[in-house]
């Protein structure tokens, strides 16, 4: 669905791009489209190239995430409805505790998984979240410092000052904390009742091919 909606708007953007007398607009819009086609293309990509069966919550939250940043908060400038950012940020919270799960299932042995409480589990993908949230404004930061408007300090080329001028970083790590705690109190729950579905978060091998 998500990959039919983008080409659609990939048409429909080089139509424009075709017919525009300023170029610079419907291009970068063409540009954006197919650069969110590849993204969500590259977890299938991956599953391929190394034989894996990707973790299902992990690729729910990205293509929704992708879904609702590229389609619908750019080219259908859901971004200018109130909150839309912070709903996004909700979704990219729980993408990450998966990425982090992911990444934990990765790089620590199944003997040593068997021995680490479920708990410290959740609690370490509830921090990896909140760091990767951390690091977001980290990078929207030094972007603005080359001229653009990532975290939105300006209004009409006048910077704002005083708490106005925190509200757009601090709402977002509220909303990474409040996204991130969320879908960690649902794990917790989740893995006391069955300690094995951990491994749901994991990359697996394909049976066949």
């Amino acid at each position: 669905m998500y990959e039919i909606l983008m080409l659609i708007a990939l048409i429909f953007s080089l139509k424009d791009l075709l017919v525009a007398s300023d170029k610079g607009a419907p291009f970068l819009t063409v540009v954006e489209i197919i650069a969110g086609i590849l993204l969500g293309y590259l977890p299938v990509f991956i599953a391929r190239r190394f034989k894996i069966e990707l973790p299902q919550q992990l690729f729910l939250f990205f293509v929704v995430f992708l879904f609702g940043s590229i389609y619908l908060g750019t080219l259908r400038h859901f971004y200018s409805l109130p909150l839309w950012d912070k709903m996004l940020h909700l979704v990219s919270s729980s993408l990450e505790v998966c990425l982090g799960l992911v990444l934990f299932g990765f790089l620590v042995s199944p003997e040593v998984q068997s021995h680490i409480s479920r708990s410290f589990v959740v609690l370490y993908a509830f921090c990896f979240s909140v760091f990767c949230g951390i690091l977001w404004e980290f990078y929207e930061f030094t972007c603005d410092s080359f001229g653009m408007n990532l975290q939105r300090y300006l209004i009409h080329g006048q910077p704002k000052v005083g708490r106005d001028a925190l509200m757009d970083t601090m709402g977002d790590l509220i909303a990474d904390v409040v996204g991130a705690l969320v879908f960690c109190l649902y794990l917790y729950f989740k893995f006391r009742k069955q300690p094995d579905s951990l491994q749901n978060f994991f990359f697996k091998k394909r049976l066949h091919n």
